[in-house]
C-alpha cells in the first residue's frame, strides 16, 4: 500500500525545469523548482520544453470541459472558451457565475497555460514510473503486506424505529491510527443508513493538526427501503498516522474524524442507530464472529463515535472544533459504517528519503520524452528541433544492439541499481529488523 498522491506531491519539486528564456513560452515557476539542483535538459540535449511541446497532442485542449454560461465555477476551475474562431483554456480566479471568460478588464476569468499542466503530467508520469520500477526491483511487496483486509466497523444494520433526531451537532467517528509510521488506514467504503428523505449528504474528514477538512465528500443518498447505502470514494482515501497530532508538534496520537453536520442533512432526514457500545468488547454470544474481527480491528486502530454542536457558520466555514469539547457518545453510530483495510506503507520513507530519487527522476522523465519523440513521426520533422530518424533516437535511448552498454537508457538502469532504501527494523510492525545474527563463512 503506498499514498501515490502523496508520493507526487512531494518529489515533484526534487527536479525542476529550466525556464523557457522567451516569456510567451514559459510555464509556472512551480515546475522549475529544484531540490535537487538537477534539470530535465540536463539528461539529455534533446530534452527541452520546445520538443515537450511538440509531444503534446494537438486535441489537448479538449480534456477541459467547454464554458457553459450561467452555470457557477468554483475558484480555480479550468474550461476552454472559443471567441472569434480561436479556442484558449481560461481558469477561474475567484468564484464566477455570470462572467464569460473574455479578456475583458476585471474579468475574473484569465488565461491558463495548458503546456504547463502537459509538462507537470509528463512529470508525474515518469515520477510514477520511478516509484513503481524502485517498489518492483527492491521487492518490498513482501514489506507492505496487508494487515487487514476489508473490515466493517460492526457487522449488521438498525431497526427502522432507532432513529436519531438531529440536535444541531456534528457527529460521526474519532479514528485513532496505531502510533507506527509504516501503516496507513485505508477507507474502502462509507455506509449510510437514514430514512425520512434522500438527497446528499456532506461527510468531513479532519485531521486533529490541520485546522481546514483534509477532505470533503458528498454522497447522493437515494435508499428507501431502509438498508444500508453503500459508496467507494471517488479517490482512494488514506489515514496514516501524523506525529503532532495536537497541532503543536506534539506526538499526541494524531486523530482523524470522518463526522457529518446535522444541520446539513436533507430536510426530514433521520440517521438510524445500532444498538452497540463501542466502549467494551463486542459479546460473543449475541454478535457471532464479530468478536473476532473487533480484536483485529483494535491492533491497528482506535474508533470512537462522538458529537460536538456545530458552529452557525460551519456549512460556510467548515473547521476542525476544539478536540476538548467533544463529547464521546459510545451507543451511538449516527447512521455510518465503514469497511477498512490496513496495511503496511512506506510511502513516508519514500518521501523523507526523496533526495535519493534525483537521479532516477530526472533520467526516467527524460527517457520518457525521448521515446515518445521516437514514436511519434510528426514530432520527429518539427522546425522546433533537429530533424533526427527513429532509429537515431532508439540509440541515443538504447545504444547499440552489440557492444559496450550506452545511452540515456543504460544510464537509467545504472541510476536504478544506485538507488538504495534500506526500511528493514524502521518501523516495529511492518518493516522489522530481519537481523539473524552474525553470519560466518570460510573463504
Amino acid at each position: 500500500m503506498i499514498r501515490l498522491q502523496d508520493i507526487q506531491n512531494a518529489l515533484l519539486p526534487v527536479v525542476g525545469w529550466q525556464q523557457d528564456y522567451n516569456p510567451q513560452n514559459q510555464i509556472d515557476e512551480a515546475l522549475t523548482q529544484s531540490e535537487s539542483g538537477l534539470t530535465f535538459q540536463g539528461a539529455h540535449p534533446l530534452v527541452t520544453l520546445a520538443n515537450v511541446r511538440a509531444i503534446m497532442p494537438d486535441d489537448y485542449l479538449y480534456k477541459y470541459p467547454e464554458y457553459v454560461a450561467g452555470y457557477m465555477y468554483p475558484k480555480g476551475w479550468k474550461c476552454r472558451y472559443t471567441s472569434g474562431g480561436v479556442t484558449k483554456i481560461y481558469i477561474s480566479e475567484r468564484t464566477v457565475t455570470h462572467n464569460d471568460p473574455a479578456p475583458n478588464v476585471g474579468n475574473p476569468w484569465a488565461e491558463y497555460n495548458m503546456v504547463s499542466d502537459f509538462v507537470r503530467n509528463v512529470t508525474i508520469a515518469g515520477i510514477n514510473t520511478a516509484v513503481q520500477n524502485f517498489i518492483q526491483e527492491k521487492q518490498l511487496q513482501q514489506e507492505t503486506k496487508n494487515l487487514l483486509e476489508r473490515r466493517t466497523f460492526f457487522d449488521g444494520a438498525a431497526r427502522l424505529a432507532a432513529t436519531i433526531d438531529p440536535t444541531g451537532k456534528i457527529v460521526g467517528f474519532e479514528i485513532v491510527p496505531v502510533r507506527a509510521m509504516g501503516v496507513t488506514t485505508k477507507i474502502e467504503r462509507i455506509g449510510l443508513q437514514m430514512v425520512g428523505a434522500t438527497g446528499t449528504v456532506r461527510l468531513y474528514l479532519f485531521h486533529s493538526s490541520q485546522i481546514a477538512p483534509m477532505r470533503v465528500v458528498d454522497l447522493e443518498f437515494t435508499n428507501t427501503k431502509g438498508g444500508f447505502q453503500w459508496f467507494t470514494p471517488t479517490e482512494p482515501i488514506y489515514l496514516p498516522y501524523i506525529p503532532g497530532g495536537d497541532g503543536n508538534g506534539n506526538d499526541a496520537g494524531g486523530a482523524w474524524f470522518l463526522c457529518y453536520n446535522q444541520n446539513e442533512l436533507p430536510v426530514g432526514m433521520r440517521a438510524l442507530n445500532v444498538s452497540k457500545d463501542w466502549s467494551v468488547e463486542p459479546c460473543q454470544t449475541c454478535l457471532g464472529g464479530s468478536i473476532e474481527s473487533w480484536r483485529q480491528m483494535t491492533k491497528y486502530l482506535q474508533v470512537s463515535p462522538f458529537g460536538i454542536h456545530a458552529p452557525l457558520d460551519f456549512a460556510a466555514y467548515p473547521e476542525m472544533f476544539d478536540i476538548g469539547q467533544i463529547g464521546y457518545t459510545n451507543t451511538m453510530n449516527y447512521g455510518m459504517n465503514v469497511e477498512i483495510s490496513v496495511g503496511c506503507d512506506i510511502s513516508d520513507f519514500i518521501i523523507s528519503q526523496r533526495a535519493i530519487f534525483a537521479t532516477v527522476i530526472q533520467k526516467q522523465v527524460a527517457a520518457n520524452v525521448l521515446r515518445t519523440i521516437a514514436m511519434n513521426p510528426d514530432v520527429r520533422v518539427n522546425r522546433n528541433q533537429v530533424n533526427v530518424t527513429r532509429d537515431e533516437l532508439l540509440y541515443e535511448l538504447d545504444g547499440a544492439p552489440t557492444g559496450r552498454a550506452s545511452g540515456l537508457g543504460y544510464e537509467l538502469k545504472q541510476a536504478y541499481r544506485a538507488l538504495e532504501l534500506d526500511t528493514r527494523g524502521l518501523d516495529r510492525i511492518c518493516l522489522q529488523c530481519n537481523n539473524h545474527g552474525v553470519k560466518y563463512r570460510t573463504v
